[in-house]
């Protein structure tokens, strides 16, 4: 029996246009001793499956390997890719076949005599025009035996012709790289080029070189010079790594390359080249303050806000001087947010993993626990139950004062629910932040908070101001309860967006959820009160607890997860909106590309269901009658990609407009090279105007 299978393991799986197969090089498996084993994709005519690095567009393929504790995988040994170019885009990857290799290690006391099933789970993007996601899991049972292994004369000439074409180490030549903001050079000596033979750079990573730009070479009895263009604002380089690729008649081999590079400018050029830097980085700081300040009159922001003006009625009980501290607690609730919020993002991108502003709705089970948030601070504000006051004795020694740990929760809850919001000004700022060294992106996110913030604090400051607003009195408790609506309509739209995530049919459990803490937290305020015996106490608070934890954690566990977020959570296949669905089309770069050759005026909606901005934008402007008849007039293809799951395609694409966050309208004009960028809060003024501008 294999040690870690029940059933027998699947050697091919088939999945649209791609077969995938394992397979390892030899019959058996000798105790300790490495050997190889690969996947082999087969694709169909005209489909291409990704490099490490795709290119322009595309995702890259993966392996990963499952065998039995104490065997070790090694990293794929990724052969020479091809230059793909389709409709003026450039991407790296195979078609027809490729075989990608992994060295296995399995452990010297494996004992003899029995069988080991090596598996590997597969995950592809298979691109034509159109693209398609695939996954298999694979498996292949081996003997284990105590004699040297015989190879698999099946596949022998497959591992021959791979090992081939992977690229091997140039640590002989010289190598020497210069780079600038716009072009990057890169000489060679000591590398044989045969006459005739194509040169090309395959960088390991995105952003290095202009992809889709041709790439010009120079042959001399010294050796080559390979001069590559850069992409706009691409960011300072220090290493180029990557694979310098030679080929003709009939044969192919590259090197493998992790080179320094010298600046290529004058001295002049670096103080033109410094202050420039700077005055982009203090215009990313003023957009990032003013759209911070703009995020307050954000629809995701207005539940916290009418929360945040019953707490400057209260402050007047205070007494002078405690107005500031509570705007000081706020702000520092904000800033804990946003820079959790920037070091998540920046250690994930730097990971390769592309997110972008309000990323987190895109998982359902920060769905599941913000809604059920949300519906609780409903309930709490309808007076189903009231904090009690341990919670207000541990807030007291917090902050010194009554009511500051809530001022520093509501700055918390205020930047959670603003996320899905993107203001003016916003949407430059964050993509700067996201494009550029870790000190400028935690700048920019810091200048984001203390804009959102500096209302309050402004408020907090002037006690005069504050005294403007009505006295406290039992309309209080009526307004309170009003508030209430706002956060239950948070937690109604934050099922809207589980459900397109997860489908319709989880949404039960959501509700169940909902149910059950509604019962819990009606438990606590019938039973918990401070009046209450102390038995009464703990009895409600561990049956609210239980019902409240539990329900989320079951719904956490069960809930379905859409085909599309499950596969690697970047699947970019995107969906047309059902809101105008005869007229909108699904996005893809590829498309845009064609559309764009034929001179056809093309209008993207880079939109999600969590992004409450884009949704408004759609129901009020793009689905309004009259822009709908103008872009009918004009001829304009109106593209919708939907961010709602995860996506590195569409979270590239934003990268490449200099945006990490949406919405983000683009349009094209026939014939133009650079797009339209339109303002992040639409009116159909807005885009009518820009239909005649582009004329």
């Amino acid at each position: 029996m294999p040690l870690n299978a029940a059933a027998a393991p699947v050697l091919s799986v088939r999945s649209g246009p791609v077969e995938a197969r394992v397979v390892v090089e030899q019959t058996s498996i000798l105790p300790g001793k490495t050997f190889t084993a690969g996947v082999i994709l087969r694709m169909d005519p005209g489909w291409h499956v990704y490099w490490k690095n795709p290119g322009d567009s595309g995702l890259p393929t993966r392996v990963a390997w499952d065998a039995p504790p104490g065997f070790a995988a090694g990293p794929i040994q990724w052969p020479l890719p091809e230059r793909i170019e389709t409709q003026g885009l450039v991407t790296y990857g195979y078609s027809g076949q490729v075989l990608l290799l992994s060295a296995i290690t399995p452990p010297a006391g494996l004992p003899a005599g029995r069988a080991v099933t090596l598996g590997a789970k597969v995950e592809w993007l298979a691109c034509r025009v159109e693209c398609t996601p695939g996954s298999a899991a694979l498996g292949i049972s081996l003997p284990v035996m105590a004699s040297e292994p015989l190879p698999d004369r099946q596949w022998a000439d497959s591992f021959r012709a791979t090992r081939a074409l992977i690229p091997g180490s140039a640590a002989t030549a010289r190598i020497s790289v210069q780079a600038d903001a716009a072009r990057v050079t890169l000489r060679a000596q000591g590398i044989d080029v045969p006459a005739g033979a194509r040169v090309g750079f395959y960088p390991a990573a995105a952003g290095v070189i202009n992809d889709s730009a041709p790439q010009s070479v120079e042959l001399s009895d010294t050796g080559l010079a390979l001069r590559m263009n850069r992409p706009p604002d691409a960011q300072t380089l220090s290493a180029l790594e990557g694979v310098l690729a030679i080929s003709g008649q009939g044969s192919a081999r590259g090197y493998e390359l992790n080179a320094p590079v010298t600046p290529l400018q004058s001295r002049a050029g670096e103080s033109a080249g410094a202050i420039a830097r700077i005055a982009g980085f203090l215009l990313a700081l003023g957009l990032a303050f003013v759209g911070g300040i703009l995020l307050n009159l954000m629809p995701c922001v207005l539940p916290v806000v009418s929360l945040k003006v019953l707490s400057f009625v209260r402050q007047s009980e205070d007494g002078k001087g405690s107005g500031l501290r509570h705007g000081i607690l706020f702000m520092a609730g904000v800033l804990a947010s946003f820079w959790l919020i920037a070091a998540i993002l920046v250690g994930l991108r730097a990971g390769g993993r592309l997110l972008g502003w309000g990323f987190q709705f895109q998982d359902p089970t920060v769905l599941i626990i913000t809604t059920t948030l949300f519906f609780l601070i409903g309930l709490n504000l309808f007076g189903v139950f009231e904090i009690g006051s341990g919670f207000t004795r541990l807030g007291s020694r917090l902050v010194g004062r009554r009511g500051g740990a809530g001022s520093f929760f509501s700055g918390l809850l205020a930047t959670a629910v603003a996320t899905p919001c993107t203001a003016p000004f916003m949407g430059s700022a964050l993509g700067y932040a996201l494009t550029h060294p870790l000190p400028a992106a935690f700048g920019v996110f810091t200048a984001l908070a203390l804009g959102m913030s500096a209302p309050y604090v402004l408020l907090s400051a002037f006690p005069a101001l504050v005294a403007r607003l009505p006295k406290p009195g039992k309309w209080m408790e009526t307004f309170k309860q009003i508030m209430g609506f706002p956060m239950i309509a948070a937690a109604l739209w934050m099922i809207f967006v589980f459900s397109a995530l997860a489908g319709s049919a989880a949404v039960i459990r959501v509700l169940a959820v909902l149910l059950l803490s509604g019962l819990g937290a009606w438990i606590w305020g019938r039973w918990g009160g401070a009046a209450r015996p102390a038995a009464s106490r703990i009895g409600a608070a561990v049956l609210a607890l239980v019902l409240v934890l539990g329900s989320v954690a079951f719904a956490i566990a069960f809930v379905p997860v859409s085909p599309r977020f499950a596969a690697a959570g970047a699947s970019p296949v995107v969906r047309t909106s059902t809101q105008a669905a005869s007229s909108w089309e699904s996005w893809s770069p590829e498309k845009v590309a064609q559309l764009r050759r034929l001179g056809t005026p093309v209008f993207i909606d880079f939109t999600a269901k969590w992004c409450l901005s884009c949704q408004v934008n759609e129901r009020f402007t793009l689905d309004n009658p009259q822009v709908a008849g103008r872009f009918a007039e004009r001829g304009v293809a109106a593209l919708r990609a939907d961010w709602t799951d995860r996506s590195d395609l569409i979270a590239r694409a934003l990268a490449g407009y200099g945006r990490a966050s949406i919405p983000l309208y683009v349009y094209y004009r026939p014939g133009a090279e650079v797009p339209l960028l339109l303002p992040e809060i639409l009116t159909p003024g807005i885009v009518l105007a820009a239909l005649e501008q582009a004329r």
